[in-house]
């Protein structure tokens, strides 16, 4: 009697423990970041193929798209977003100059205040890599102008390195 007694308290430990062990694995997992997924490859943003992301960057949502139109200057832009975790984001936009603005205007707008860091080619044009510097970190932008007068840019978060940035760009192509 004694003997069983014993080995159902130790049956009922051990599946206590079980059981506890089983929530804190689910728990830990539950606190881990998502699993990195490969980014697709090859997908098109109105007509460029985006053939390089830096490991575990992955495309969210759906693409954004904009086009104005009116007396003032205007483009059409079509943009798209790549994270490798919270607040930690890449922006592919392509931006084609409209009826009355020029490739200079739309470029000039994509620059805004940024700092020239490199020039260097890229399949779909000649590309340069800006950066905005901040008083905490700094964050880089590439701009690509093609051949036929549309703006590419990648501009991140300051998570993401500028050999990082500029591989991106270079891994545009028309």
């Amino acid at each position: 009697m004694r003997r069983r007694r014993l080995i159902r308290r130790v049956t009922a430990a051990a599946a206590v423990l079980i059981a506890a062990g089983a929530v804190t694995t689910v728990h830990d997992r539950s606190q881990q970041p998502p699993p990195v997924v490969a980014p697709a490859i090859g997908e098109v943003l109105d007509g460029y193929r985006i053939t390089w992301l830096p490991d575990g960057t992955v495309r969210t949502g759906p693409d954004s798209a904009f086009h104005e139109e009116g007396a003032k200057p205007v483009f059409q832009l079509r943009s798209r977003r790549f994270d490798r975790g919270t607040g930690r984001s890449l922006w592919i936009s392509v931006m084609r100059p409209g009826s009355n603005a020029t490739t200079a205007q739309v470029r000039a707008w994509a620059v805004t205040d940024a700092k020239p860091v490199n020039t260097f080619p890229a399949p779909a044009g000649n590309a340069e890599l800006l950066a905005h510097a901040g008083t905490e970190t700094t964050t880089y932008l590439a701009v690509i102008t093609t051949p036929d007068g549309v703006v590419i840019t990648v501009e991140a978060t300051g998570w993401f390195t500028a050999a990082e940035v500029e591989s991106v760009a270079r891994g545009i192509d028309g």
